[in-house]
This record gives C-alpha cells, sequence and structure tokens, in this order.
C-alpha cells in the first residue's frame, strides 16, 4: 500500500483535465511530478454526454483503457491516479475499483463539476450544498468501503462559509486527501484559503493558477502538503518536474 503522507508531502500533482489527462498526456506533462491524475472520465449510459468523447465511458467498457492508460502514465511519475465522475452514483464506485485494478496509485471523485447532467441531479458540485451533505456522506463512505487505495476528492473551495463546512463534511465522512481548487491559489485570498484548509484536512492538495516555482512554495508555506498544476502544465512539459524538484530540494534542507 502506498504511503501517502510520503508521497504527497512537498510534492506536484498534474491536476485532471477532460479531454487532455489520457496516459501520453500524463506521461509527458507530469514528468517528474509526484502524482499524476487521468481523467477526469464520465461513465453513462447515454450517447449525447457533452464531453470529449475519448473520456466517456459506457459502464463495464473501460478495464482495457485503464489498464493501457495506468501503464503508459507511469511512464513520468511517482505515482498514477484515475478521476471520475457519474450520474449514476454506482458507476463510480464500479470505475474506481476497476482503476484500482488496472494499478493506479491514487482514485479521486470529481465533486468541482457544473456540467448540468450533473448540478441539475443534485451530483459532483452540487453535492457540497447543504442539503446534499446526507447523500454526500453516504456516497463518499461507500466509495472508501469499497476501494483500497487512497482516495481523493477534489473540490471548488471557496471562503463562504458553506463551502468550508462542505470541506468539513468530506473530512468527517472518512475522505484523508482532498484536492482544493482555489481559483488562483497563490494569491492573497488563496492562500489565506489555504491556511484555513490546512487546519482542517489531513492532506490538502491545493491548485489553481499556480505556473511557477515561486507560486508552488508560497502555497506549500500556506499549509498545502502539495500543490496541483493543471493549465499552466499543458504548454511547458518541464513544468511538473521543476517546479517538483525545487520543493523537495528546498524542504530536504
Amino acid at each position: 500500500m502506498t504511503d501517502f503522507f510520503t508521497d504527497l508531502k512537498n510534492g506536484v500533482v498534474l491536476a485532471e483535465l477532460g479531454g487532455y489527462g489520457d496516459g501520453p498526456y500524463c506521461a509527458r506533462q507530469g514528468a517528474g511530478a509526484a502524482l499524476v491524475l487521468l481523467g477526469t472520465y464520465i461513465v453513462d449510459a447515454g450517447d449525447d454526454v457533452p464531453y470529449p468523447r475519448g473520456f466517456v465511458f459506457k459502464p463495464g467498457q473501460y478495464q482495457g483503457y485503464l489498464r493501457e492508460h495506468v501503464a503508459i502514465a507511469r511512464g513520468g511519475a511517482e505515482r498514477v491516479g484515475v478521476s471520475v465522475i457519474c450520474v449514476n452514483p454506482r458507476y463510480d464506485i464500479d470505475f474506481l475499483l476497476a482503476a484500482q485494478q488496472a494499478g493506479a496509485d491514487y482514485l479521486s471523485l470529481c465533486l468541482h463539476s457544473v456540467m448540468p447532467m450533473f448540478v441539475e441531479r443534485g451530483l459532483s458540485s452540487a453535492m457540497l450544498r447543504r442539503e446534499q451533505w446526507p447523500r454526500l456522506r453516504e456516497h463518499l463512505a461507500a466509495i472508501l468501503q469499497a476501494v483500497e487505495r487512497p482516495f481523493i476528492a477534489k473540490v471548488q473551495a471557496s471562503d463562504a462559509p458553506d463551502s468550508l463546512e462542505a470541506v468539513e463534511q468530506i473530512v468527517g465522512a472518512g475522505v484523508r486527501i482532498v484536492h482544493a481548487n482555489l481559483g488562483r491559489a497563490a494569491s492573497p485570498g488563496g492562500l489565506a484559503l489555504t491556511r484555513k484548509l490546512h487546519g482542517m484536512c489531513p492532506v490538502l492538495i491545493a491548485g489553481g493558477g499556480i505556473c511557477s516555482v515561486e507560486d508552488a512554495h508560497a502555497v506549500i508555506a500556506a499549509g498545502a502538503d502539495a500543490v496541483a498544476i493543471g493549465t499552466a502544465a499543458m504548454n511547458d512539459n518541464l513544468l511538473c518536474g521543476r517546479v517538483q524538484a525545487a520543493l523537495r530540494a528546498k524542504n530536504a534542507l
């Protein structure tokens, strides 16, 4: 079993990026990162999902893909994770179990999407609304009972009380790793929010607008255990490795 405290401490995570984040992309753009996240993927029985086609699967039709792409992604990073969000929560568990069997080191649920197909059903980001918290806790508990790999919940966090209390609900359900998109994590507001989340989350991955070593140092200093880099890595396949080397070198002193 992977020791996620050691894996992620002062680490760089290549954030999932639907439409791009397959095995070759993660191996290339996440080279040298502590963790790369494949996805986010959607599992849906329908034929008209408004999402990049290579990232949408019918139920049960993803095992071969996951084996192939997890293996490819492992060529560039220390650890590989897979992210999913589905209209049918049962598909979340099936997909995450398949990712685990395919060799993924980490499993992630996207509670970040604002796509109408989820929000209108009270799923993904809508599960962070107060009235959905019982459903959120129940679903997270079911996932944690089913899987064996370290599990990550990804959220869009803000300074609003409901947003912070939703993170408390997630941690209270037993989730140890929270991946928080903070908009611009290295801004004064983002750093203040990182400090608040640091006191709430056993392991905090903070991301949003991080595009330099200086940004990453500031977010780690504010209390994040790891930083997530997404869009900025698209045009610089050395960025994750460069930031990772700088973080580990500084914090080894």
